[in-house]
């Protein structure tokens, strides 16, 4: 998976993951008992991103469920740049051989 698009959706993937985790995690920070998951994001040898989901032994803690939110969201808007930019550059090169 060394295509550019592959990587990023790989990406986004993962960060979805990261972030149902984290809307899981608020959604139950008033259940008894829960202990807050965690996400770790890692790179693959082939290229991409995937996301592990650990349950932790902490309960829930609002911010940093709140940091991971935003850099959550950076994430996306990264990836989501990364593929509009290839998307971009695929178009000029086809307009160059035309």
């Amino acid at each position: 998976m060394d295509s550019v698009s592959g990587i990023s959706g790989s990406a986004l993937k993962a960060y979805g993951v990261r972030q149902a985790v984290t809307a899981n995690n608020v959604a139950n920070v008033n259940s008894t008992d829960f202990k807050a998951s965690r996400t770790s994001l890692q790179e693959q040898k082939s290229g991409g991103v995937s996301a592990t989901v650990s349950k932790g032994s902490d309960t829930v803690d609002i911010s940093r469920e709140a940091t991971d939110m935003m850099a959550t969201r950076a994430g996306f808007k990264a990836n989501t740049a990364v593929l509009k930019t290839s998307d971009e550059m695929t178009k000029e090169l086809l307009k160059l051989k035309a």
